[in-house]
């Protein structure tokens, strides 16, 4: 079923959820797997014993894989039967995706999103402006530059706008040296690539890169005693299978869910970071290590997909690259710890991040449940 069809079948659901009795349910959905911003919320909820006060469910395409681990008092299920639990929880949580039914005046429905928005997304892209997004009580932000900026992506009003942080990031804060040192196996610095996804079918899932830019890549982090770990977006088709170098190695979202890892825990144990137009970026500001950028068709995605700044280069404080040799530059600055970006990086981050803490999933509780 088409997403447009999706909303015509819930519709009738909305009346129905304004009727039925709310319980102390909490209610956390994903339908690209349980992680991001969902579950770190739900984390910290478990971890301050929500569950002996509350029943949390947690509806997830991936549901299956958290049931012999639940909590007590916790019921994982199938994004289906999750319908029926959300119509009756008085507080909902979503990331990936949600129910297009809308709150009743006895719920609250928040929406955690994945990322603040560099590029356009919602009612910003193109032949999408007249589609309902507005299906929550909350949406967080992270600063006051972002609040218009979702207001627009999901057609909502100021009043439904929160300035708390993201729950994810509360991971970059963490100490775990195990995990990190498991990720860094020994190396004097790690690199983590984070690309994009781009609809198109790669054998190298790096931008401009051949097989033998790879090589010469590899040579360069071995020489320097570094290493490089690249993240690939969960919907980007890979042809062929990857192979790992002696320094560089590619891990899909069920490696790190096999690892027990986040990209969050990827991104804490990382010297630097290249990525394109993902905005994680953002995130990883709050470390205030290196970055760099491969920019190589922004002219074209802007065009494609638009970003919601008009000269996205002013939000992007690190290097630009365009041809692998770039990469190779960027590798022995960070190697000889050259970080030629700072000023730039510290006067975007004060725009990007009002909260500079490991506290965001807290200020949520708070928000909500007003504890």
């Amino acid at each position: 079923m088409n997403k447009d069809l999706l909303r015509v079948a819930f519709k009738p659901l909305t009346f129905v959820n304004r009727i039925i009795k709310k319980k102390d349910i909490i209610f956390f959905y994903s339908n690209l797997g349980f992680r991001d911003n969902v579950k770190a919320f739900y984390d910290y909820l478990i971890e301050n014993e929500f569950n002996k006060k509350y029943s949390i469910v947690v509806s997830a395409n991936d549901w299956k894989d958290f049931v012999s681990e639940a909590p007590d008092n916790v019921t994982f299920t199938d994004n289906k039967k999750g319908i029926f639990y959300f119509l009756k929880s008085k507080y909902a949580f979503y990331s990936f995706g949600k129910y297009p039914i809308k709150p009743s005046k006895d719920q609250i429905v928040v929406n955690l999103w994945h990322g603040m928005p560099l590029k356009k997304l919602g009612n910003m892209e193109k032949g999408l402006e007249k589609i309902d997004y507005n299906y929550f009580s909350y949406i967080i932000s992270t600063s006051k530059l972002f609040n218009p900026i979702l207001m627009k992506c999901f057609s909502c009003s100021e009043s439904q706008v929160v300035i708390t942080g993201q729950p994810r990031n509360d991971e970059l804060f963490a100490v775990d040296s195990k995990s990190d040192e498991s990720l860094r196996m020994g190396a004097d610095k790690l690199i983590v690539w984070l690309p994009t996804y781009r609809d198109s079918e790669q054998v190298i899932p790096l931008p401009g890169f051949a097989e033998s830019d790879v090589k010469i890549l590899n040579g360069k982090l071995k020489e320097h005693g570094m290493r490089m770990i690249v993240k690939i977006h969960p919907f980007q088709k890979v042809v062929g299978d990857l192979a790992d170098y002696e320094c560089i190695e590619f891990l899909t979202q069920d490696d790190l869910k096999k690892r027990k890892c986040s990209v969050y825990g990827l991104l804490r144990a990382a010297d630097a970071l290249i990525t394109d137009y993902s905005s994680v970026y953002f995130d990883y500001m709050l470390l205030d290590r290196p970055m760099a950028f491969t920019v190589g068709d922004l002219e074209k995605y802007d065009v494609d997909r638009g970003f919601t700044f008009e000269n996205p280069y002013d939000m992007m404080p690190g290097p630009y690259f365009t041809e692998p040799a770039e990469v190779l530059t960027f590798v022995e600055s960070i190697a000889e710890n050259r970080d030629e970006f700072r000023d730039k990086r510290r006067k975007v981050n004060e725009s990007v991040n009002y909260y500079k803490d490991g506290n965001s999933a807290k200020r949520i509780k708070e928000f909500v449940f007003g504890e």
